[in-house]
């Protein structure tokens, strides 16, 4: 992915919206390395949302030149390091059973990951939330949501204010999802009053996770009106530091 420009007179300068901001095409070496990691992880074929993810990276490359959203620099990464990183919540039970019509939150989305290849993954009827709490990166999320389609939409808010401010989300989020956002404790005390019962929180860790931060979560859980579920591990490509996918229920 190209640096951002410290100029104007780029093409889309200031606008978020995908028709300033053309799909750029995925190298076939990259697509082929990326539909051969999927099946290792036991994805399914991502070939169907190849013209859309080419759009969602287009947009996000031209946004990126005046707004921070990313540092990843080129398409093998930003498949790996986002869109596979993102799709291998799929791998999580919860995701592949999702009921129709009750709304999914990703929480702190900047860039829109987890949350927009979840959503291009997932059902239509399944609708999705991309919350930010600096406005410019909302405005990015809603009009890269339009890219993936109709069930899916971008907010500006914070997570704690997310049921006083939009009250339909209160108590009926059946999943949040949470990727480079605070710590695991802190995250359950945002979502809290979002979840509905039996709803389920997933959060994307590194390696640090283990130990002080794991614990105090699941100090927290209980208190907060959680269960902790589980922790999945997995690597995106051998020899990579580990994933961890931590799964919190609201009960």
């Amino acid at each position: 992915m190209p640096k951002r420009d410290d100029t104007t007179q780029l093409p889309g300068a200031g606008s978020v919206d995908p028709k300033d901001h053309p799909p750029i095409a995925l190298p076939d070496e990259d697509w082929a390395w990326f539909t051969a990691r999927c099946a290792a992880l036991q994805l399914s074929d991502p070939a169907a949302m190849r013209p859309r993810l080419e759009a969602l990276y287009g947009h996000l490359v031209g946004v990126n030149r005046w707004l921070n959203l990313t540092t990843v620099a080129s398409p093998r990464e930003w498949l790996k390091l986002h869109v596979l990183d993102s799709l291998t919540g799929l791998g999580d039970a919860r995701l592949q059973h999702l009921a129709e019509g009750a709304p999914c939150l990703d929480l702190g989305s900047g860039g829109g990951y987890p949350g927009l290849p979840l959503a291009l993954a997932g059902s239509p009827q399944v609708p999705w939330i991309l919350a930010d709490a600096r406005r410019k990166k909302a405005e990015f999320l809603h009009a890269a949501a339009g890219i993936v389609g109709g069930h899916v939409r971008g907010l500006h808010l914070r997570g704690a204010e997310i049921a006083r401010a939009a009250p339909d989300l209160h108590r009926r989020c059946q999943l949040v999802v949470n990727r480079a956002m605070g710590q695991a404790d802190e995250v359950l005390a945002e979502v809290a009053p979002i979840l509905r019962p039996h709803g389920h929180l997933l959060i994307w860790k590194g390696p640090a996770f283990e130990g002080q931060e794991r614990d105090r979560a699941a100090a927290a859980a209980p208190k907060l009106g959680f269960r902790v579920v589980g922790v999945r591990r997995l690597h995106l490509e051998d020899g990579d530091p580990e994933r961890l996918l931590a799964c919190y229920e609201r009960i």
